[in-house]
């Protein structure tokens, strides 16, 4: 009986973005801490070099992008890159790999990479004003807004630090936790998201993730939801809008 292949297999033989001369191609995913649990989840794949960078980037898109550039820059050996990053405040906006093309997701930032499609997160967010999205790599690796509060009361006093925790959370009434495949001991992050939502007083709401679109990255599937960037080609912010 011949052997099925599975999804990555069969992109990988079929697909001729991704055929390289007939010999097995060399391929770099870029992604954020957020979601790697997510991509651990799908399997991580010996055709592939993972480099997972540290959440903190996110609080400076430039530094994000000054890192992105570099690790680009380092990765011109490949065949193909992937980018497990949305535009990110524009932290990819004029990012160019000399040598080798570039997958990226069409998406604002991490949240329409685990929701499925920037669609989807577009329509929950205007569906929900007002709320703070969690997920499991923002838990795990990122810094939640209660544990900032606890790092403001250290260093400037309680007074002080309601005041700064409320000019950046006030307008927050509700968190929503995204829930995907593979999440270890989910009722630890429910009861971690119950303890933020409690201190902020904000509802909870649970959404269930959707891993269509990371898989179609990593598969290096062009599509609707991915962009293709030629060798040489500069990332414009226009292209995260085209269909």
């Amino acid at each position: 009986m011949t052997a099925l292949l599975t999804p990555f297999e069969l992109y990988f033989t079929t697909q001729s973005i991704l055929v390289y001369g007939g010999d097995t191609m060399r391929v770099k995913y870029i992604g954020c801490a957020s979601s790697k649990n997510e991509v651990e989840w799908l399997g991580f794949r010996e055709e592939i070099d993972y480099e997972f960078l540290d959440y903190s980037y996110h609080a400076n898109p430039r530094k994000l992008h000054q890192k992105l550039k570099e690790v680009i820059d380092n990765s011109q050996e490949y065949n193909l890159i992937i980018l497990g990053y949305g535009r990110c405040s524009n932290a990819l906006i004029g990012l160019i790999s000399p040598k080798v093309p570039m997958i990226l997701p069409r998406t604002h930032d991490c949240l329409g990479l685990l929701l499925g499609s920037n669609e989807k997160y577009v329509k929950i967010a205007r569906g929900n004003i007002g709320t703070y999205f969690f997920s499991q790599g923002w838990l795990d690796y990122g810094r939640n807004p209660f544990e900032e509060y606890l790092e403001y009361k250290t260093q400037y006093g309680v007074e002080k630090a309601r005041i700064l925790i409320e000019s950046l959370y006030g307008r927050y009434t509700k968190a929503l936790l995204i829930t995907t495949p593979g999440m270890k001991d989910i009722n630890r992050y429910r009861e971690k998201v119950r303890q933020i939502a409690d201190f902020f007083g904000w509802s909870v709401e649970e959404v269930k993730g959707d891993m269509s679109l990371l898989t179609s990255l990593i598969t290096g599937n062009e599509g609707s939801g991915t962009v293709y960037i030629k060798p040489g080609q500069v990332v414009h912010e226009d292209i995260f809008w085209q269909e």
